[in-house]
């Protein structure tokens, strides 16, 4: 099998975190069937504020595919597959969805009218939630709910100290405080109403300018991850801290609330009040409640490690070509 990657997240010299949980994917299913592949990454950014190497994809990636005889396409990111709106290439198609490019409420209207348009020339599109889903239904006929997996040699469970013995609690904000749709402000209101409605010293930390290695021993370090996010598709983050077993609250976007029901000392808001996220980091600290399941045996449970993940696409792969 020779199949052709084509995405605009994919790690590079200078940016070695862009994208990686498409690189891990990509590998993890090179591991599970070893397949001849190339990866065609358009370098701009996720967005239109770039658009020479999106114009310039619409007639390089036909011009690669039909050089190279690739058996199949898959696009990572809908903004990737806009060369398909201009020159039709006879072999199948996947496009994975991961979020900004079809939910409208990420604010980028074009990309999403786009990935609509783009949808059509598709042979499957999977998304990464049950919102996703319903919204690309519309617009192709083959859909598959497959979340993004995690590297599971990386991120892995751990001990730790209890919060209530502790002078300090550590509340991780698992994102760049700059990015709009993560919202940061309301993160810290809750981490204000914590400090000042129920005296717990919270020092908050954030995920920002860190290696992959160092994402994963902050995780083990941190006691909560509050996700105050405005859209989502599946997070990386909240299953990568799933984990190693840190406990997450989260504002109900994307699949959260699948990915946390029945783990223990993990909550999804109702709403977005700061009043109510701060309660419930302050049950999960101190509250203490023994579910059936710990976060990362979730992760094992819903098979959302890198290697089933690989093995569910391949098979997509297989149906595609006939195999």
């Amino acid at each position: 099998m020779k199949v052709l990657y084509v995405t605009n997240m994919y790690p590079v010299a200078g940016n070695p975190n862009q994208g990686i949980f498409v690189k891990e994917q990509v590998d993890a299913i090179n591991r599970v069937e070893p397949i001849q592949y190339d990866v065609f990454l358009i370098q701009g950014k996720a967005g239109l504020g770039s658009v020479g190497p999106y114009l310039k994809s619409i007639y390089e990636i036909p011009r690669v595919i039909r050089q190279k005889h690739y058996d199949l396409v898959h696009i990572h990111y809908g903004l990737s597959g806009l060369y398909s709106l201009f020159s039709h290439v006879d072999i199948p198609c996947v496009i994975t969805l991961h979020g900004g490019d079809i939910q409208i409420e990420q604010g980028k209207k074009v990309q999403v009218a786009l990935t609509k348009h783009i949808l059509r020339h598709c042979d499957l599109a999977i998304t990464l939630n049950s919102k996703m889903d319903a919204i690309v239904s519309k617009y192709i006929g083959n859909t598959q709910i497959i979340p993004c997996g995690i590297n599971e040699d990386l991120f892995k469970p751990c001990e730790r100290e209890d919060p209530s013995r502790q002078k300090q609690v550590n509340i991780l904000f698992p994102s760049s405080r700059q990015r709009y749709v993560k919202d940061f402000p309301l993160y810290e209101s809750a981490c204000n109403i914590i400090r000042n409605k129920y005296n717990v010293n919270v020092k908050e930390y954030y995920l920002e300018h860190l290696s992959r290695e160092e994402v994963a021993k902050l995780y083990q370090s941190m006691d909560l991850m509050l996700m105050t996010s405005i859209s989502e598709g599946s997070p990386q983050v909240v299953k990568e801290a799933m984990a190693t077993d840190l406990p997450v609250v989260s504002t109900n976007v994307g699949d959260v609330s699948v990915l946390l029901e029945g783990v223990q000392n993990s909550y999804v808001a109702n709403s977005r009040a700061p009043q109510e996220l701060a309660d419930l980091c302050i049950k999960s600290l101190f509250e203490k409640q023994d579910y059936i399941l710990s976060p990362s045996m979730k992760i094992k449970k819903m098979g959302l490690d890198n290697t089933s993940v690989a093995k569910r696409i391949l098979s997509k792969y297989h149906e595609l070509l006939g195999k």
